[in-house]
């Protein structure tokens, strides 16, 4: 079993931060960081590195869904927030410049993938969450590029 770093704490503390706005969101907040747990629970079994990509993924893609509301221009943002923090922890473990443009690049394609998805329609926890999972499952699916 693998323990997580510190790395693993700053994708929620971009990404979820936000959702908790006082007492009463707790819940809101715990809802949003569920998708997540299940790639760090996994990461703890298995000990995949690349489980991180997921991980942070999906709090990229609940910023960006988060801030929808505010304009196409603050959801990009969010999610580029959250892949800027990601990107940051992979250059400090020496990740090689070609799987970085790889994860750049998948990255870039989760995001424009949960905002297409999420839309700018009404706000609710259930649709960002849900486009967060699909979003997690993507970076997934991408981690098949990366060496």
């Amino acid at each position: 079993m693998s323990t997580p770093g510190w790395e693993w704490a700053l994708p929620p503390l971009i990404g979820a931060a936000p959702l908790y706005r006082g007492r009463k969101a707790l819940l809101r907040l715990l809802a949003g960081a569920a998708p997540g747990l299940f790639w760090l629970v996994l990461f703890v079994a298995t000990g995949d590195r690349r489980l991180y990509f997921c991980y942070s993924m999906q709090f990229a893609a609940q910023l960006a869904c988060l801030w929808a509301g505010r304009g196409l221009r603050a959801s990009v943002a969010g999610g580029t927030m959250v892949i800027a923090a990601f990107l940051a922890v992979r250059i400090g473990q020496g990740a090689p410049v070609s799987v970085l443009l790889v994860e750049f690049a998948v990255a870039a394609v989760v995001i424009a993938a949960s905002i297409l998805l999420h839309g700018t329609g009404p706000q609710s926890a259930v649709r960002r969450n849900l486009v967060a999972v699909l979003a997690s499952l993507l970076a997934f699916a991408g981690l098949a590029f990366r060496r």
